[in-house]
């Protein structure tokens, strides 16, 4: 009785573990070739299919930054946002809100257990991104 009992809790917490091990994002990203004076406070927003689902601390441009979310395994539409603060409103970093680039990505990605996009903003040439 005593064995039956422990290999039922075993398998239990074994269950348990498995349903909260969910896949994670890392999103890392870093500017280049910043315009002196121009190195504003930046965020990003990261959306999963049309839903925001965390934002980034605030650096300066100047810092590379990252942040690592819970997500779910399959295929969905990945979309980050990056924002700049300009006189103390956050804005998108698009050309079309008067910057040098746009700091965007979007693509639709299969998300595994372990997923890494790292994006550099380089103003110089555009947004480059790395998917691992």
């Amino acid at each position: 009785m005593k064995i039956k009992t422990l290999l039922l809790i075993l398998a239990a917490t074994f269950t348990t573990s498995l349903v909260s091990a969910k896949p994670k994002l890392t999103v890392k990203w870093s500017f280049l070739n910043i315009v002196e004076g121009y190195d504003h406070d930046t965020k990003c927003t990261v959306f999963i299919d049309g839903k925001e689902v965390g934002t980034s601390s605030v650096t300066k441009e100047s810092q590379a930054n990252s942040i690592t979310l819970k997500v779910k395994k399959g295929k969905h539409n990945v979309k980050i946002m990056n924002y700049a603060s300009y006189e103390g409103k956050w804005e998108e970093h698009t050309i079309e809100n008067t910057y040098s680039i746009d700091c965007i990505y979007e693509n639709e990605l299969t998300l595994k257990s372990k997923n890494t996009i790292t994006l550099v903003f380089d103003i110089d040439s555009g947004t480059t991104a790395t998917i691992e």
